[in-house]
């Protein structure tokens, strides 16, 4: 088989593209994440409020080592009209979790931002069936995210946000 054939084949099938090469997510994490994070929020979410034809919100948790808020712009999905809003912690199809994730897992109480709104929420890491309910879900809805399952031993956790506080 030649090289252009596997590209060819690589191309057509979504599960067999690698994972973000390394200088990719460099450039993602040093210089799209702060810009994405400071347009985002200047405009309260009127600009880069949705990537991928997904909601985007900025997840604030407090640093498991420093205690600072730390924040983070992520995908989201919303199955149920009202219901919790789901997050992924693919980290890019990487072998290891990110660090929001870890921070959630030591506190998990948040903060999102997300249209045009902030409020306190609780983050909670689902298990078992529902976690692989969700991440099917999550998948039929960005493929992208079917690639990170398949590219990494590890159990990608998906995270559910319920607002805090009193629900109208």
């Amino acid at each position: 088989m030649t090289a252009s054939h596997n590209n060819a084949d690589m191309a057509r099938d979504p599960m067999k593209e690698p994972a973000i090469p390394a200088y990719k997510r460099l450039i993602i994490a040093w210089l799209f994440v702060p810009m994405h994070r400071l347009l985002f929020r200047l405009s309260r979410g009127r600009l880069l409020g949705r990537l991928e034809g997904q909601g985007v919100l900025v997840l604030v948790t407090k640093g498991r080592k420093s205690g600072k808020p730390q924040s983070s712009p992520l995908l989201y999905f919303q199955f149920e009209e009202p219901g919790d809003l789901i997050v992924v912690a693919s980290n890019y199809g990487q072998d290891h979790h990110p660090a929001w994730y870890l921070n959630i897992a030591a506190s998990p109480t948040v903060t999102v931002e997300a249209n045009g709104e902030r409020f306190p929420a609780e983050a909670r890491i689902t298990q078992g069936e529902e976690r692989a309910a969700l991440y099917d879900k999550v998948a039929a809805a960005n493929p992208r995210f079917a690639r990170y399952r398949a590219g990494t031993d590890r159990e990608i956790p998906v995270i559910a946000l319920r607002r805090a506080g009193p629900q109208d």
